[in-house]
C-alpha cells in the first residue's frame, strides 16, 4: 500500500489551501488512496472527494488542519486527525467517516446530512447543529467523548448525537446552555447533568433499542479514538437521557405576551441599557371601543426619531418643521395607536376624544 505523504510547510513558507488542496487533487487522480497530511492550518482538507477507481476507500491521517477538515466529505472516505481540530469539523458531511483524537472546535458536525464523525474529547458551540436526515441516505451520527458547548444541536432537523459526558461530573450541563433550540427532529442520547434545553424538546428514558443501540455504537466508537478501556463506565445506562422534540400535540398553546415578558423575556429589556423598559404590553393596532380615542403627543420626552411618522397607516402624523412638534390630523387618524405602540419613548398617549 502506497502512501502520500505531504509536508504542507516549509521552513520559511506555508503552502496555501488552494495549493495543497490541488496536490491532494492530483494524487487522487493518479490513483493514490491513501494520504498523510502533515498541515499547517490549511482548511478544507479532505473535502469532496472520490477515489480515481471504483469501490476504493480513501484514507486521511492529517495533523494540524485548519477550519473545515472533512467538510462535504463523501463516502468512501476515512479522515483521522491526529490531536485536535478547529471549527466545522464535518461541515456538511456527506456520508464520510471522520475521527478526532482530541477536541474539536465550534460548529462540528454542523449541517452534516449522513456519515460519521467521532470526536475524542469536547466541542464547542453550535456544534450538532442543522443536522439532517434524507431517508435515501444513512442518517448522520455524532458522537462525542465529552461536552458540547452552548446552543448545541440549534435547528436539528434529524440524524443521532450522542453526548458520554466522560470526566464531566463537575459541569452543570454536557450539552452547555439553551441546547436544542428549534429542534424539530432526530435525538440526542447524553450522559451527565443536563440544564438550559429549550421548550421545544423533551427527556425520555431509553428503550431496549436505544440501549443497544449505544452498546454497539459506542464499541466502534471508543475503539476509533483508541478508549476502549472506558466501555464499562460508559455502558451504566442508568447514567443516560434521550432527548426528542416534543410531539405537535404535546406541545404548549401560544402564551400571553405579557406572560412572555414576565417569565422569559431579558430582565431589564433587549434594550434596557439604552431606553428604561416599563414591561407595559401595547396592542399593535387597537380595535373596538379603544378605536374611539386620539393620540396626543408629549413633547417632553420626544427624540424626533420619526419613527411615529414612518408608521403610521393613514399618514396621520403631522411634523412641524420649524417648531419640530407633532400632532394627529383628525380628518385622517383612526385611533389605532400604531404611533403609541412603536414609540420608543412613549410620548404618544392615547386620550378619549
Amino acid at each position: 500500500m502506497k502512501v502520500c505523504k505531504i509536508k504542507a510547510y516549509s521552513d520559511s513558507e506555508r503552502m496555501s489551501t488552494q495549493a495543497l488542496f490541488q496536490l491532494i487533487y492530483e494524487k487522487v487522480q493518479e490513483g493514490f488512496c491513501d494520504f498523510e497530511i502533515d498541515a499547517c492550518g490549511q482548511h478544507d482538507i479532505a473535502c469532496a472527494l472520490w477515489a480515481k477507481k471504483k469501490n476504493k476507500k480513501l484514507n486521511f491521517k492529517i495533523k494540524n488542519p485548519g477550519q473545515r477538515v472533512g467538510a462535504m466529505a463523501l463516502n468512501n472516505t476515512k479522515i483521522v486527525v491526529e490531536g485536535s481540530a478547529t471549527s466545522d469539523v464535518g461541515w456538511l458531511n456527506s456520508g464520510a467517516e471522520i475521527v478526532v483524537l482530541g477536541n474539536a472546535g465550534d460548529t462540528a458536525s454542523h449541517c452534516a446530512a449522513s456519515g460519521k464523525i467521532y470526536i475524542g474529547g469536547s466541542v464547542g458551540t453550535r456544534s450538532g447543529a442543522l443536522m439532517k436526515y434524507d431517508p435515501k441516505f444513512s442518517a448522520p451520527e455524532f458522537w462525542v467523548l465529552k461536552n458540547a458547548g452552548s446552543f448545541s444541536f440549534e435547528f436539528m432537523g434529524g440524524g443521532i448525537g450522542v453526548i458520554c459526558g466522560y470526566d464531566c461530573d463537575s459541569l452543570k450541563s454536557v450539552l452547555g446552555n439553551r441546547s436544542c433550540v428549534g429542534m424539530v427532529g432526530g435525538v440526542i442520547y447524553a450522559r451527565g447533568n443536563i440544564e438550559g434545553l429549550a421548550s421545544c424538546v423533551c427527556i425520555k428514558k431509553l428503550e431496549k433499542e436505544d440501549k443497544d443501540f449505544l452498546l454497539n455504537g459506542l464499541k466502534k466508537f471508543l475503539k476509533e479514538i483508541n478508549k476502549e478501556k472506558i466501555l464499562k463506565e460508559l455502558t451504566q445506562f442508568n447514567d443516560w437521557k434521550k432527548i426528542v422534540p416534543i410531539d405537535s400535540k404535546e406541545k404548549k398553546k401560544n402564551i400571553p405576551v405579557s406572560e412572555f415578558r414576565k417569565n422569559n423575556w431579558f430582565r431589564e429589556g433587549i434594550f434596557g441599557d439604552l431606553v428604561d423598559d416599563t414591561a407595559d404590553v401595547y396592542a399593535l393596532a387597537q380595535s373596538g371601543a379603544a378605536r374611539l380615542r386620539k393620540p396626543v403627543w408629549d413633547s417632553k420626552n420626544c427624540v424626533k426619531c420619526d419613527i411615529c411618522l414612518n408608521n403610521c397607516p393613514q399618514k396621520a402624523i403631522v411634523k412641524d418643521e420649524k417648531t419640530l412638534s407633532y400632532c394627529a390630523a383628525d380628518e385622517k387618524c383612526i385611533g389605532c395607536a400604531i404611533c403609541a405602540a412603536v414609540c420608543p419613548k412613549q410620548v404618544w398617549q392615547m386620550k378619549k376624544k
